[in-house]
């Protein structure tokens, strides 16, 4: 099996090589994928007689001495990829090649479909695109034109069809793919058309570079797509991305899905043309709107309040979710336009001041086919070549201070691949002859790549067989035996691999044996918060050994805080055997913000002690060893979603519900951060602009609803105290009781445009306020059930956190397995 898999990373790493280079010889595909040119000479031919790759006869260009090589192509049999979207503009199919290059591309829009339309990048953009729907067909006919207009795009590919990807607006039915397969008889991959229009930006527009992007569309509804460190997020329920249906106003329009003032009622494209419809006294169309909009100032205003409509929401999102780019689209959107602006203004106002520093908003750039292009990069994403890009992807140096561009920087790499080296601007060209995967280009030198790429063949040969020989790796790789030695010495100083018994004796001068590191034998999980310090230690396995909590005085120094907890670590390590050893590893849990990358803390934190410093550089100078330092609410939501309440799921949002509210997002089981580390910020999201001072120096944030002073109707006379509070409530006080089942409330209705948008299978609530019972529990469930998307309140499940106090240290060692 190891064996197949090393075969099957080779052919894709050489197809990516090829794709990338367009045309090579075999001296440079050795030296660009690292691998023996004996090993290349026997994968280029069996993908000759395969038919993915072509040889061409050499042609002297004066550049070398001796024969000429003989070039090395993809073949005609290499394949390529068809993407299809279906929306209120109609039905758009087109296919590629494996280099991106379409090969010809069909439109319906509800008369006769484009024959034989072969359209090449520029004029795929040039075209004209109606900003006004057109009437579609009925659901078997559309069925039936999709079905031959996707057939049609097929029978141009030469080679395989490697993937379908459909795309399908708010208002289709989806059993129209459901029926497409049934037709095709194939598996058709399928995703929202916001989706893919998405990936269309990432792939090919503004957004290239970006991987924590929130695409929006202003069309018949509002729809959305995330991408959240680099991986597209659709859910736990496929409905992630329903802004559409935040509810603004209780008691506003009713909308389509049942409840009062949903954001679509009021900012959509028909709302909008209806309420321009009253001033000019006759039905406006959109691109009529948006002309007038330049030079009517009645126009103007009317765009501009449904963009701060719209910004209203993405504030919260940028506060929650904490994407580097918000990128708006649809036949109402302009760059510099009303809506962009405004929306823009919205984000200075009611986001965070670092949040609104690191964000940037755009128009899109690919117009109405950035749905098809996104099917279209989806569908490459998927071929052999693209394989093999990700994994040279994966194989780049480890990032640098240096290499810290800002995130919203569109100049940024993207750590993940997903950076295009061709972009898009407003009514230009998309290069689609050029790979849309990164290549690792970070690499300096073909020396560098080769080593890199040798490394990723050793581990991935290693996690498949548990543990071998140096001799076995030679077998297994077929890379050279001194390589192989160099390669293992490299990642056993790195910590990659280690030294072992072999399974049992062998004839001849034993050879070393290797497998890859385990987890330390020591994990220790620090939680720094209000009430102090709790330390867990556990084994490499996650079992724990021993844990300990103390309380520390409140320091205006942060730094003094850091050595302080380290020194206590030390203390408590003592106690238990002995100083860190080389096994010994840590992670530490902090009540703030920390960037993804760099480690450090804002300079303009909430919290000033917190402010300005690297808490790992501080700890770490202590211990003597590496700290991984993270976000309390952020590892409280990863370990109820491993050892919790939400075990097995997959989406997950925890909230921290104290005076101190928080939030923690676990996205496909991974934890996610923001583009700065700001996602799940709640405490500061607003709940009435002319509400309390809040610490962060803006008024009615969610946190200054939840301090001690506002609970002092229900208080015994004294000076408020949370402790107090909860206190009467655990003895059955009423009042207390009602006041934490209203805070809930408060809670769940502040919340719910990140639910709605993020749609996590569980919400988990924890938090001191939940100590008494579960009155918040319930508040929280209330509120999200009553204003959510019902797409996503209808599947929702609100549980209490099953960790108590021990969720953020146990999150720090989940962190290290």
């Amino acid at each position: 099996m190891a064996g197949r898999r090393v075969h099957q990373i080779r052919r894709d790493l050489l197809l990516a090589a090829v794709r990338e280079a367009g045309r090579s010889t075999r001296a440079d595909l050795a030296r660009r994928t690292g691998m023996a040119r004996m090993t290349v000479d026997g994968l280029v031919t069996e993908l000759l007689t395969a038919g993915l790759l072509a040889e061409e006869a050499a042609v002297p260009d004066g550049t070398r001495a001796g024969r000429p090589a003989r070039s090395i192509t993809l073949g005609p049999a290499a394949g390529g990829v068809v993407g299809a979207i279906v929306t209120t503009q109609g039905v758009r199919v087109a296919s590629a090649d494996l280099t991106g290059r379409i090969l010809t591309e069909h439109r319906h829009t509800g008369n006769a479909p484009d024959a034989s339309a072969h359209l090449d990048a520029s004029a795929l953009l040039d075209a004209p695109a109606s900003l006004d729907a057109p009437a579609l067909l009925d659901a078997p006919a559309l069925l039936d034109t999709l079905a031959l207009l996707v057939a049609e795009c097929a029978t141009v590919v030469e080679g395989p069809v490697w993937s379908v990807v459909l795309g399908l607006g708010a208002d289709q039915d989806p059993a129209l793919a459901t029926g497409l397969q049934q037709r095709l008889g194939r598996r058709v991959v399928v995703r929202t058309a916001a989706e893919l229009s998405l990936l269309g930006e990432v792939g090919y527009g503004t957004a290239a570079g970006h991987t924590d992007v929130c695409y929006l569309r202003v069309g018949s509804g509002i729809t959305g797509g995330l991408l959240l460190g680099g991986v597209l997020h659709h859910g736990a329920h496929g409905a992630a991305g329903r802004i559409g249906h935040v509810q603004m106003d209780e008691i506003g329009p009713l909308c389509r899905c049942g409840n009062r003032g949903c954001l679509d009622t009021i900012a959509s494209a028909p709302a909008i043309l209806a309420a321009l419809g009253t001033p000019h006294g006759e039905p406006v169309t959109a691109r009529r709107a948006v002309e007038l909009s330049r030079t009517d100032e009645a126009t103007e205003r009317i765009l501009a309040d449904a963009g701060r409509m719209i910004g209203r929401v993405v504030a919260d999102l940028a506060n929650t979710v904490n994407p580097a780019l918000i990128v708006l689209d649809g036949p109402l959107i302009e760059a510099g336009g009303p809506i962009v602006t405004a929306v823009g203004e919205s984000l200075q106002r009611y986001a965070q001041p670092e949040v609104t520093a690191a964000t940037s908003v755009r128009a899109g750039t690919l117009g109405e086919r950035a749905g098809l292009l996104g099917a279209l990069w989806a569908g490459l994403r998927a071929t052999p070549a693209a394989r093999g890009s990700r994994t040279l992807a994966r194989v780049s140096p480890t990032v640098t201070t240096a290499d810290l561009a800002p995130r919203g920087d569109p100049a940024a790499g993207s750590a993940d691949g997903l950076a295009r080296s061709g972009k898009a601007g407003a009514g230009g060209a998309v290069d689609l002859a050029r790979p849309a995967a990164g290549s690792a280009a970070g690499l300096a030198t073909p020396g560098e790549r080769e080593r890199a790429v040798r490394r990723e063949i050793l581990v991935e040969t290693l996690r498949g067989l548990g543990q071998a020989t140096r001799s076995d790796l030679v077998k297994h790789t077929r890379l050279p035996r001194a390589a192989v030695a160099a390669l293992l010495d490299g990642l056993a100083r790195d910590g990659v691999v280690e030294r072992c018994a072999a399974d049992g004796p062998r004839a001849g001068r034993p050879s070393p044996c290797f497998r890859l590191v385990a987890p330390g034998e020591l994990l220790v999980g620090v939680a720094i918060g209000g009430d102090g310090v709790r330390v867990i230690a556990t084994d490499g396995t996650g079992a724990v050994r021993w844990s300990d909590v103390r309380g520390m005085s409140p320091a205006l120094d942060g730094r003094a805080v850091m050595r302080a907890t380290a020194e206590y670590v030390l203390e408590l390590l003592d106690g238990h055997g002995g100083r860190p050893g080389p096994g010994t590893r840590f992670a530490v849990s902090m009540p703030a913000p920390v960037h993804p990358v760099a480690g450090h803390l804002s300079s303009r934190s909430v919290l000033t002690m917190f402010a300005g410093f690297s808490p790992a550089e501080e700890i770490s100078a202590v211990l003597g060893r590496p700290v991984r330092v993270t976000n309390n609410a952020q590892l409280a939501a990863l370990a109820e979603s491993r050892r919790g309440a939400a075990r097995g799921a997959r989406d997950v949002l925890f909230l921290s519900c104290d005076q101190y509210t928080g939030a923690g997002l676990v996205s496909g089981g991974r934890p996610h951060a923001g583009a700065i580390g700001y996602a799940g910020e709640v405490g500061h999201l607003t709940v009435r602009e002319i509400g309390p001072l809040c610490l962060c120096g803006r008024r009615g944030c969610l946190s200054a609803f939840l301090s001690p002073g506002y609970f002092a109707a229900v208080s015994d006379g004294g000076p408020p105290d949370e402790s107090r509070l909860l206190a009467r409530a655990a003895s059955g006080d009423r009042p207390a009781r009602r006041a934490l089942l209203d805070a809930g409330r408060l809670i769940g209705r502040t919340v719910t445009a990140l639910v709605s948008v993020f749609d996590p299978a569980v919400v988990v609530v924890g938090g001191r306020f939940t100590e008494p019972g579960d009155f918040v529990v319930d508040g929280v469930r209330e509120a999200l059930q009553r204003h959510c998307a019902p797409a996503v309140a209808a599947a929702l499940t609100v549980v209490p956190a099953a960790l108590g106090r021990d969720a953020e240290a146990l999150g720090a060692i989940e962190s290290m397995l």
